[in-house]
């Protein structure tokens, strides 16, 4: 629907989803783009969705000899919640525990007396898990973004965006050990020996409110000559308003990422190409693998093109990481090195 002498332009959608194991959500989307002039646009979009879990995230069974990796639905982790102390309780239990048995100095205990003694002393530290079967994550998103084609021309096009996301039950991963025994009154005692408990790691969501937010910067000028020169950069966060609840977020994503570009398609005759340098900040991954800090890297592409116009025949030379310099994405994946290519297409009319 348009609006205001045909500048503003209206939109809005309904979307239902359905799983077998949750009942049918409906996700709305409003948006609108106000152009005063063909050359610039702001626009605003309002969205609220739902995500089911992935089939990993509710079906997982991954026995790894330490930690048993289980889904979070009921039919794969049936009693394990309602069962379960947090790890980060447990380990500060069990640190407790060592400290006061060091510092117990009575000659008239037995160790076996001091470390009874220390476990009832501490098991106030032992937290039960207050977390429970997986639910749709669901998210509320507002986005914001500008565009506009500057100078004469419009040989310079800029593009900024901007966006807030509040999620509920945001589906994150928590560490829960069950003591094998069904007495409460007994838990701490089989918490502090790793071979009378069963160590899970499970899928569930967030009690506390989660959201994120980011924005990018693009650019792309026409220099005299038709070369063509681009920029952008993209920020993201992820924010809690509690920490130290137990949970792993799998947030694995950089701050902060840049891209630059500058190619022409004639830049001899027949003859193009281009070349692209990206760089990615360090970041801190999670994931049910392994976790650490991913180093920043940076890598430079680049790319020929010769063109035959009979027959219609492109040749095109090129590199990803044409300097070869290995670097690592992601952790627990393979170091990334130089990638080279040849390709000629033929077009057929």
């Amino acid at each position: 629907m348009r609006i205001w002498e045909q500048k503003v332009r209206l939109t809005a959608t309904l979307r239902a989803d359905k799983n077998d194991y949750f009942s049918l959500r409906l996700n709305p989307r409003f948006t609108a783009v106000y152009s005063p002039t063909q050359r610039h646009n702001f626009r605003v979009s309002y969205q609220s969705g739902y995500r089911f879990p992935s089939l990993f995230e509710a079906f997982s069974n991954v026995n790894s000899g330490q930690v048993k990796r289980i889904g979070g639905l009921r039919v794969m982790s049936d009693g394990v919640f309602e069962n379960s102390y947090l790890r980060s309780s447990i380990d500060a239990f069990n640190a407790a525990v060592t400290a006061s048995v060091n510092a117990n100095t009575s000659a008239t205990l037995t160790p076996a007396q001091k470390q009874s003694l220390a476990v009832e002393q501490n098991k106030g530290l032992l937290q039960r898990n207050p977390y429970t079967y997986l639910r749709p994550e669901q998210i509320r998103s507002l986005e914001l973004g500008y565009k506009a084609a500057l100078l004469p021309g419009g040989r310079l096009v800029l593009d900024v965006d901007a966006y807030y996301n509040a999620y509920r039950d945001f589906i994150a991963q928590v560490e829960a050990y069950v003591p094998k025994t069904p007495n409460s009154d007994s838990a701490a005692i089989y918490l502090n020996n790793r071979a009378t408990q069963s160590r899970y790691r499970l899928w569930t969501n967030a009690q506390t409110r989660v959201y994120n937010y980011g924005g990018s910067v693009g650019l792309r000028y026409e220099l005299p000559g038709g070369l063509l020169a681009g920029a952008n950069a993209t920020y993201a966060r992820l924010a809690r308003t509690e920490s130290g609840d137990g949970l792993e977020d799998g947030f694995n994503t950089p701050r902060w990422l840049l891209n630059l570009s500058l190619g022409h398609e004639k830049l001899y005759r027949r003859l193009g190409g281009g070349l692209s340098y990206h760089w990615q900040q360090h970041y801190y991954s999670q994931t049910f693998l392994v976790s650490g800090e991913v180093p920043a890297y940076h890598s430079l592409d680049a790319q020929l093109t010769y063109t035959v116009p009979q027959p219609q025949l492109r040749l095109k030379l090129g590199a990803t990481n044409v300097l070869n310099h290995y670097y690592t994405s992601f952790l627990g994946g393979p170091s990334v090195g130089g990638l080279y290519y040849l390709a000629l297409t033929y077009t057929v009319k």
